[in-house]
């Protein structure tokens, strides 16, 4: 059986939080602890054996636990936001299943919710949107803010006006969203 060169979503996590608790200058110990704190019994060990590939799999609970103690959203450890190129980087491969691999950009778009993977019944994917998010997205405020600020005052939960997509008649909100 040829194994794939495309790192698993496994690897990619491992790699993420590696890399995230480099830069927020966490020991694994550290980490543990915090997790700990959240109800998730690691230890250092435990922190160690996942960012050197000796563990391969973490449950949804202990993923989402990781994010919140690093400080990031989910999805920003599932799929790495940008490679050696933002460009580049969002066009390399990511690994779905694993027989199936798309576009780090399609993948995080995927996981969002905002946009199907190839060959998708677009009717079942998009029944699952609750009417209130049709039509919304997040839009930049301020070109200069400050990016260490709070996210509502860099950007806005506004509805936008595409397709039929937030239709005050099925979601019974005007369209300026109040």
């Amino acid at each position: 059986m040829e194994h794939s060169k495309i790192p698993g979503p496994v690897d990619t996590l491992a790699r993420r939080v590696r890399q995230v608790r480099a830069r927020l200058e966490l020991t694994a110990q550290q980490l543990a602890d915090r997790l700990r704190e959240l109800g998730v019994p690691w230890d250092r060990a435990t922190v160690t054996k996942l960012e050197t590939g000796r563990r391969q799999n973490v449950t949804l609970t202990e993923w989402l636990a990781l994010a919140r103690a690093l400080e990031v959203a989910p999805v920003h450890l599932l799929v790495e936001p940008e490679g050696p190129g933002a460009a580049a980087g969002a066009k390399e491969p990511y690994q779905v299943t694993p027989t199936e691999a798309t576009s780090r950009e399609e993948a995080r778009a995927w996981i969002r919710g905002m946009a199907s993977l190839p060959q998708t019944d677009l009717r079942i994917f998009y029944s699952e949107v609750p009417a209130e998010e049709w039509g919304y997205g997040w839009v930049l405020l301020q070109q200069g803010a400050d990016p260490e600020g709070r996210v509502g005052e860099l950007h806005k939960w506004v509805r936008r006006g595409y397709g039929g997509f937030g239709n005050p008649d099925v979601t019974g909100k005007e369209a300026d969203g109040e």
